[in-house]
C-alpha cells in the first residue's frame, strides 16, 4: 500500500494557514536607501521563492534576478537588496553567495529556519522548521514580499491578499483536480507546459513531479518551445509522454492562439491535459496554478506506491559532498 509516514498530505493542505502566518513574520522589517535592483539566492525549494517574485514584480521597473550557484553576479553593489534564503540555514551554494554578498556590501536579509545562515545574518526572518523545503513554499515566499512591502518597493494590495486566501482556502477543489491529473498521467512522463511569464508556475510541477512523485519531469514556455520541442513530439509515444498546459486568462492573445494551435498539432501523439488559473489578481492566478501541481504530484506519489517525502537521493549526495 501506498504510505505518506511524514504526512506531507497535511503540509499541503495546510498551505493557505502557512501563508497568513508567513505574512505576518517581516512585520517591522524594511531596507532603506537606494536600491535599483533586487537578487534573491537559493537553490532548490528555497529559490522558488525568488522565481515567482520575479513574476510578480514582472512590470517593476526594479529588475528581479535569481541566483542558484555558489558565486554572485559583478552588478551586486551597496544598491542590490540581496535575499539569501535557506530554509535549513545550511545551503552550501547560497552561503558562498551571502559571502560574496557581504564583500560587496549588498543590503542583506536572509530568510531562514536557523543553521549557520541565522547565526551570520545581521537581519533575517527567522521562519518555522521541520517541514522540507519545497512544502514550506509560503514561508519562503512571503517573508521577501513582506519586506519590500515594508519598504515601499512592492505594493501589495489588501484585496489581492484576500481573494488569494478565499480561492487557495476551497482546498478539495485542488485535491479533486490533482488527484484526477495524477490518475491520467500514471506511468507516463509529464511535460508542464505555461507561458513565460508562468514559467516558475510550470517549473515548480516540474520539481514537485521530481521530488515528490520520484519521477522524471520537464517544463518550458511558450512561445519558445513552438521554435523547437514542439519538432519533437513526432517520434513520442502516447503510453510514455502526457503533457500539461498551465493556462492563464491573462496570457498574451497570441500565446493564447499558440497553445490552442500546439494542443490541436501534439494531441495526434500524447494526451493534453488543461489547467486554468484562478483568480483576477496575480497572486491568486500564481498560487492557484502551484496548488494543483502539489496535489497533482502528492497523488502521483501514492500512484507510484512511494512516500511523498523523503528525498534520499540528495541526502546522500550531500553527505559524499562533505
Amino acid at each position: 500500500m501506498p504510505v505518506d509516514n511524514s504526512n506531507m498530505i497535511k503540509a499541503i493542505e495546510d498551505f493557505p494557514k502557512q501563508c497568513k502566518t508567513a505574512l505576518e513574520l517581516p512585520k517591522g522589517m524594511s531596507v532603506s536607501g537606494k536600491i535599483d535592483k533586487i537578487v534573491v539566492a537559493g537553490m532548490g525549494g528555497s529559490a522558488v521563492g525568488g522565481d515567482l517574485l520575479k513574476t510578480y514584480m514582472h512590470d517593476s521597473k526594479i529588475p528581479v534576478f535569481v541566483v542558484r550557484d555558489y558565486n554572485i553576479p559583478n552588478f551586486v553593489d551597496e544598491n542590490t537588496l540581496f535575499f539569501a534564503v535557506s530554509y535549513s540555514g545550511n545551503t552550501e551554494e547560497t552561503l558562498s553567495a551571502y559571502q560574496e554578498a557581504v564583500k560587496k556590501k549588498a543590503k542583506i536579509v536572509a530568510v531562514t529556519s536557523g543553521g549557520q545562515l541565522g547565526s551570520l545574518a545581521k537581519k533575517a526572518v527567522k521562519i518555522p522548521a521541520g517541514l522540507q523545503p519545497r512544502a514550506a513554499l509560503g514561508y519562503l515566499f512571503f517573508p521577501v514580499l513582506g519586506v519590500l512591502n515594508n519598504s515601499g518597493i512592492a505594493d501589495t494590495k489588501g484585496k489581492d491578499i484576500e481573494e488569494m486566501f478565499e480561492i487557495l482556502e476551497k482546498t478539495e477543489d485542488f485535491k479533486i483536480t490533482g488527484e484526477r491529473i495524477a490518475k491520467k498521467i500514471f506511468q507516463k512522463t509529464p511535460i508542464v507546459y505555461s507561458s513565460t511569464l508562468f514559467g516558475p508556475i510550470s517549473y515548480r510541477w516540474k520539481t514537485q513531479f521530481n521530488e515528490n512523485s520520484k519521477s522524471p519531469a520537464f517544463n518550458h514556455v511558450f512561445a519558445e518551445l513552438n521554435h523547437n520541442e514542439i519538432v519533437g513530439y513526432q517520434l513520442m509515444n502516447k503510453n510514455e509522454w502526457s503533457a500539461i498546459f498551465i493556462r492563464d486568462k491573462f496570457d498574451n492573445e497570441r500565446i493564447k492562439l499558440r497553445m490552442d494551435i500546439t494542443k490541436e498539432i501534439i494531441s495526434t501523439r500524447v494526451e493534453v491535459e488543461e489547467i486554468f488559473t484562478r483568480g483576477e489578481g496575480l497572486l491568486s492566478r500564481i498560487f492557484s496554478g502551484i496548488y494543483y501541481g502539489d496535489f497533482a504530484s502528492y497523488y502521483l506519489a501514492l500512484a507510484n506506491r512511494i512516500d511523498p517525502s523523503p528525498v534520499n537521493v540528495i541526502e546522500n549526495l550531500k553527505k559524499k559532498l562533505k
